[in-house]
């Protein structure tokens, strides 16, 4: 059951949901179903073995972003 961020196209919205398989999210403002995915990035593993820093929705890592891991693109989660 992954969280995807989506973007409304009736009312701009943008919001991060839980989607289990065959629900069809709606928007949690208008409840509009005509929703974007957006693209969100994950953290590659390391080649070495360790942990690879981890990234923010926006591509920044977590502690350069929005002043330090408050990323504004999980607001709302």
């Amino acid at each position: 059951m992954p969280i995807f961020a989506y973007r409304c196209r009736a009312c701009g919205e943008e919001f991060q949901t839980l989607v289990m398989s065959g629900e069809t999210p709606v928007c949690k403002a208008c409840e509009s179903e005509d929703l974007e995915r957006q693209l969100s990035l994950i953290a590659a593993p390391a080649k070495s073995g360790d942990s690879a820093p981890a990234l923010a929705a926006c591509g920044a890592p977590m502690e350069a972003c929005c002043g330090g891991g408050a990323c504004q693109a999980f607001a709302d989660a």
